[in-house]
């Protein structure tokens, strides 16, 4: 007897647990964690500012929502950044930001657990905390970098499982900083994990 009951709870538990992978995949809305790698190059106008490269992370949640082989992806990361800057005044650039990227994707590629797609959109950047070092003591700049940033965005992504794994190129559409007149080119490597 106590047998029969067990096999039952056991098949039970089968049952459900099958039962909610399945709810899980069919699903069109998804929510999960994601960090990545950030690469950015940054050029400038300037007298004697030459080529740059910025090297920093982001980390934060990321939502899909999905109609068919169409979905809407958006994120919110907390990203640290930071910059040698050859100039005859400026040091170093550093930031911190709250960055939010809006995509649309498209899934070219779904075989089993395994998929491919593609994305485009644009990314708003709010900068919370920003430091320009000068060459020689230190000492912040006169002037900071701009608060707000707009940049486009496209990437490619394959998921497996409940892991997504993308790159990203994104380009600045404004300046850094009123003085600095330069645009910056963004490469991100991410990885997530969709726990819903």
């Amino acid at each position: 007897m106590k047998a029969t009951i067990f096999s039952l709870c056991a098949c039970t538990l089968a049952l459900c647990s099958l039962d909610a992978s399945a709810q899980k995949a069919q699903h069109p809305f998804r929510l999960g964690v994601k960090v990545s790698s950030n690469h950015a190059n940054i050029a400038g106008n300037l007298k004697n500012l030459s080529t740059s490269s910025a090297q920093g992370f982001s980390a934060g949640i990321t939502t899909q929502y999905h109609f068919d082989r169409l979905f809407i992806q958006t994120d919110l990361l907390y990203s640290e950044s930071k910059s040698p800057v050859e100039h005859a005044f400026v040091h170093r650039a550093k930031w911190k930001s709250i960055d939010i990227p809006i995509a649309l994707g498209y899934t070219l590629l779904d075989v089993q657990k395994v998929k491919v797609h593609v994305l485009a959109g644009g990314i708003y950047s709010q900068i919370i905390d920003d430091q320009l070092k000068l060459t020689e003591n230190l000492e912040r700049f006169d002037y900071s970098l701009n608060k707000n940033n707009v940049k486009a965005q496209i990437g490619a992504g394959v998921t497996v499982g409940d892991f997504v794994v993308e790159l990203k190129y994104s380009r600045s559409l404004n300046n850094l900083s009123k003085d600095i007149k330069s645009k910056s080119n963004h490469l991100q490597i991410g990885l997530s994990y969709m726990f819903l």
